[in-house]
């Protein structure tokens, strides 16, 4: 693939003053975000290095994934698994924002590149959108991910121990509009069930979406709606999957289950080749 062709179209992000007190996104210890944009859109990639995000791998922790060059800013835009040099093997992992959300609008932009590497040579190439990051950095966290699987964009996973019920629709239009209720237009909050079936248990694991509407060799835009206890995704402008009453098992109280309303944002790193030329954030409050 052309170099020159495939990086074409790059977009830089415009800021405006912002106060953290004035969004829904979760206060912490760690840095403040960068300023929002005047549309409300806040990046979270600064076009020049990684600060505020870490990286966690299976077997070598902490920050090695930007040490290998496995993670990197690059003309821009985040690159993952770009990297041929080194002598170590590749493995599963992800970067992390250091701050957490809540009631927030994730919009990622992203293309396939050309390397896959063991054990996944010969597979679908794979990654994720991570949210609702919490407690132990391990792999794989405690966390919602929106897949981003070739053929499978927009499926569920719910890892370690979180559940919810998938809601019943069909994939819609989005086309960045809300319906009243505040949650995405063509979604809805009614369980997926069949006529005279009862109302579904909360389920975990994996949650297969409607529709297949991304682009296997071009841009693809994602957007996740969480809002609360809720969330939807969205794939190049149809909304394909929506869960209700996500939920995290009671770190205090064992058997226990609280809402999962909040946590860190997070993309996989999965054995491919991937870019990410935009990956931002946006109030829902």
């Amino acid at each position: 693939m052309n170099r020159r062709a495939f990086l074409k179209g790059s977009l830089p992000v415009v800021a405006t003053p912002f106060l953290l007190r004035h969004t829904g996104f979760a206060q912490s210890a760690v840095p403040p975000l960068p300023p929002a944009g005047a549309d409300g859109w806040i990046s979270l990639l600064n076009d020049r290095d990684l600060s505020g995000w870490y990286s966690m791998l299976q077997k070598s922790g902490k920050d090695v994934a930007q040490q290998r060059g496995m993670v990197q800013m690059e003309e821009g835009m985040l690159h993952i698994m770009g990297n041929t040099a080194g002598n170590e093997p590749a493995e599963p992992g992800y970067l992390a924002t250091n701050q957490e959300f809540e009631n927030v609008h994730i919009r990622v932009e992203c293309k396939w590149g050309m390397k896959r590497f063991a054990p996944r040579l010969e597979v679908k190439r794979d990654n994720g959108v991570l949210y609702g990051l919490v407690g132990e950095d391990k792999v794989w966290p405690r966390c919602v991910e929106c897949q981003i699987e070739e053929g499978d964009v927009g499926d569920y996973f719910l890892i370690d121990g979180v559940r919810g019920i998938q809601s019943g629709h069909g994939a819609g239009y989005f086309g960045g509009g809300m319906s009243p209720n505040g949650w995405p237009a063509g979604s809805s909050e009614t369980p997926r069930t069949r006529p005279g079936q009862a109302p579904p248990e909360p389920a975990t694991g994996r949650l297969i979406k409607d529709g297949n509407f991304e682009k296997l060799d071009d841009w693809n835009v994602i957007e996740v709606i969480w809002q609360g206890d809720r969330s939807a995704h969205i794939v190049n402008g149809r909304t394909v999957n929506s869960v209700t009453k996500l939920e995290q098992p009671d770190p205090k109280n064992p058997g226990q289950f609280i809402p999962l309303t909040r946590g860190k944002i997070a993309i996989e790193l999965e054995f491919a080749e991937i870019w990410y030329r935009r990956i931002e954030v946006k109030s829902l409050v």
